[in-house]
């Protein structure tokens, strides 16, 4: 059987991974000269609630798809802004911190490692030719651009990324969250370290371009007065959105080019894992890739309702949000429970914009 895989990102190495566990070995095509995705160093969160009923993200990949990921540090701590609240969540397992981009250590080439399949690296390739020469192709380019051009992508948000790592005093087990519309509209800005004096300072911004993340970034940095030294800015579009058909014909979808990449927070890097190495699964066996990928769907269906209600956020609405994160009964949900609070949240969505929580917090 031959397959190709278009793309050696976090979709396209596990699928590899997972084809190899058949004896298949696959073309592993990809544009850049290395692996690292975007093509710059950052660190992402994993935050182990927004993968439930998944309890243990790294555990997950350990058990069920035999990928062994060492993260750089355990999230202990979440701190909240908005314009005029701070709430914090303290505990043992909320997630994890891994380095993301091309340099040693990041998931990408942790990923890497445990393929023997060699990397085509500085290919640029056409998947309708692809689909002609090969069996099966798989796309996980790690963006949208290959469904845009056969048809096949729907985008739920046109998004922008603008940050940098920074330099300066940090705790290296604690992430940081902002909302906050005169200079994130409705999307948000984190923080996650590196370690004790490095980290990652980020905007998502929503329906603007390179000038306009800059303002925004601009004027985000002057608001949270943070003393600090930039060592390195970063940007790229970043558009997020789902596929018409995960597989049509002999062409299957991956990743964020398969629409796995949630509408809310723009979490991707576990479902990337596990459509990449369902698609081989699917490759293999003769399965229904999208019955193998459901959870994912029906995840994001949730989050695309929330995102749907958080577009018509205020401040005094993210202020709400924040007091029901501080809410006692939130803080259980979060830290000693299991519960499935996506899912919740898709329920809840209208009463927040309503203010009808506001009853479950006085």
């Amino acid at each position: 059987m031959k397959v190709a895989i278009v793309g050696a990102g976090i979709a396209g190495l596990s699928c590899a991974y997972e084809l190899e566990k058949y004896g298949i070995r696959p073309d592993i095509f990809e544009v850049q000269d290395t692996f690292g995705g975007r093509g710059f160093n950052h660190t992402a969160g994993w935050m182990n609630i927004m993968y439930r009923p998944v309890k243990d993200a790294v555990e997950y990949l350990k058990k069920d798809f035999g990928i062994v990921i060492k993260p750089m540090e355990r999230v202990t701590q979440v701190d909240f802004y908005s314009k005029n609240e701070t709430v914090t969540i303290t505990g043992p397992k909320l997630g994890y911190i891994l380095l993301v981009g091309p340099a040693p250590g990041s998931i990408n080439h942790q990923l890497a490692a445990h393929i023997r399949t060699p990397v085509q690296f500085g290919q640029i390739v056409n998947v309708r030719d692809l689909a002609r020469q090969y069996d099966y192709v798989v796309v996980a380019t790690g963006s949208p651009e290959i469904p845009m051009v056969l048809g096949n992508w729907r985008t739920d948000i046109a998004g922008y990324v603008y940050g940098a790592n920074v330099a300066g005093e940090f705790s290296p087990q604690t992430i940081k969250i902002w909302f906050n519309t005169q200079w994130c509209q409705r999307g948000y800005a984190y923080f996650v370290p590196w370690n004790d004096r490095k980290g990652s300072l980020v905007i998502n911004v929503q329906e603007i371009g390179s000038h306009g993340a800059q303002k925004c970034w601009q004027k985000f940095l002057a608001d949270i007065k943070w003393d600090i030294d930039i060592l390195e800015v970063f940007e790229t579009p970043h558009n997020i959105g789902h596929v018409y058909q995960r597989r049509y014909k002999n062409i299957l979808f991956a990743g964020l080019a398969g629409g796995f990449v949630d509408p809310l927070f723009a979490f991707g890097q576990i479902a990337a894992v596990d459509s990449g190495a369902s698609a081989a699964k699917a490759i293999a066996e003769g399965a229904d890739y999208d019955q193998l990928v459901t959870n994912w769907l029906r995840r994001n269906n949730d989050l695309r309702i929330v995102r749907r209600y958080v577009d018509k956020f205020s401040d005094d609405d993210f202020d709400l949000a924040l007091r029901v994160i501080r809410a006692p009964f939130f803080r259980t949900v979060v830290t000693r429970s299991n519960v499935n609070l996506i899912r919740i949240l898709s329920f809840v969505a209208k009463a927040m914009v309503s203010h009808k929580i506001e009853r479950m917090v006085t």
